[in-house]
């Protein structure tokens, strides 16, 4: 979903929608977002506290869980409907009857979604023909009075077009397959984040080998590589014998992944991307990252330290904005035992400082 000019008709997995509904107000992110051009680019997301016990109708922070499905690589579309609100459908990933799969769910809230209570299950909107094939990562955008599903298969990132958001067709071929001629490029494309910017240009953000990469389409169908090098990389290691007592390496510097762009205009009328990725150290680590730009073309700068950082080897971020706030999804592992750990889908508040009000009931409809 996600960006300033909150009406615009675009939403990808990290989104704008606009409501006040936080019980204080006071703000806590890194940086000022209203402070037009002035503050750096990485200004204006986050940081982010986990949800807690209050926040949630299941256990916290989790708010979309099922051991046999292990729901993984949330996407975010805000619900159209008369007035504001934290009201969000929420597509994920995940396994049924043996087979990947990528489903929708909704919250009211942002929080309670159909499919966490007992005897309600996401709706399947999009399921692999056979087992083995890979449906994974999915971003979903409205362009035009369409929605737009794209995921990856391991070969490159496909799509699927829908006009209720629930019944999806998929499109021959791929909207960006491998490319042996971009050298940098050491894995298929995968992990797409495809928006639509506020002057209706359709961009896509892709992780590659540890690497991210940007491309551009005119109908959401097929999408061209923008340039022959990554937009943004690992950061640079650190020998740990040169830092400072109580410095940390970067958490960044073995891959950067799962990117979650999110296009806005700031105050000042310049257009900023801001991007939300997966961050992965030399020891394994992952953590989530934030990394900007001002303008439409060029490398990211990166915030140096990490938005979101628990130790569960959080990954994928997805994210709403609106007035109040915002809520930032991730796959997250759940370990309900020493010896059982699978994907659930946790999600996570800014500014991290206030709360918000208690969860009353899950949404009736996916």
């Amino acid at each position: 979903m996600r960006r300033a000019p909150a009406r615009t008709r675009g939403a990808a997995a990290c989104l704008v929608g606009v409501v006040a509904f936080v019980e204080l107000a006071a703000c806590a992110s890194i940086g000022s977002p209203g402070a037009g051009d002035v503050d750096l680019p990485t200004a204006g997301a986050g940081p982010f506290r986990k949800l807690d016990g209050n926040e949630t109708l299941g256990v916290a922070p989790f708010v979309l869980d099922d051991r046999t499905k292990a729901w993984h690589d949330p996407a975010v579309l805000p619900m159209e409907r008369a007035g504001d609100g934290p009201a969000v459908f929420l597509y994920a990933a995940g396994t049924l009857a043996g087979k990947e799969a990528i489903v929708r769910t909704s919250a009211l809230d942002g929080r309670s979604f159909f499919g966490s209570g007992v005897g309600t299950t996401p709706a399947v909107v999009l399921q692999a023909d056979a087992a083995g094939e890979k449906i994974r990562a999915p971003s979903v955008v409205r362009i035009g009075s369409a929605i737009f599903l794209y995921w990856a298969d391991g070969a490159g990132i496909r799509v699927a077009t829908s006009d209720d958001g629930l019944s999806f067709a998929k499109r021959p071929g791929y909207a960006l397959a491998a490319s042996p001629a971009t050298a940098w490029e050491k894995a298929a494309p995968g992990a797409p984040s495809v928006v639509l910017y506020p002057d209706g240009r359709i961009r896509m953000l892709y992780a590659a080998g540890g690497w991210l990469g940007e491309a551009e389409s005119a109908d959401g169908l097929a999408f061209t590589r923008l340039a022959d090098a990554p937009v943004f990389g690992p950061s640079v290691a650190v020998d740990p014998a040169t830092l400072a007592p109580g410095q940390k390496p970067p958490f960044d510097d073995a891959r950067v992944d799962d990117p979650c762009m999110i296009p806005r205009i700031t105050p000042a009328g310049r257009l900023h991307i801001r991007v939300l990725y997966t961050g992965t150290d030399a020891a394994g680590v992952t953590s989530i990252g934030l990394a900007a730009r001002y303008g439409d073309t060029g490398p990211l700068a990166r915030q140096a330290q990490p938005v979101y950082a628990i130790g569960k080897k959080e990954r994928g971020p997805a994210l709403f904005e609106w007035s109040g706030g915002a809520l930032l999804y991730v796959s997250q592992d759940r370990a309900p035992t020493p010896d059982a750990h699978y994907d659930a889908i946790a999600a996570a508040f800014s500014p991290a400082n206030l709360r918000l009000p208690p969860a009353t009931s899950y949404a009736d409809a996916p």
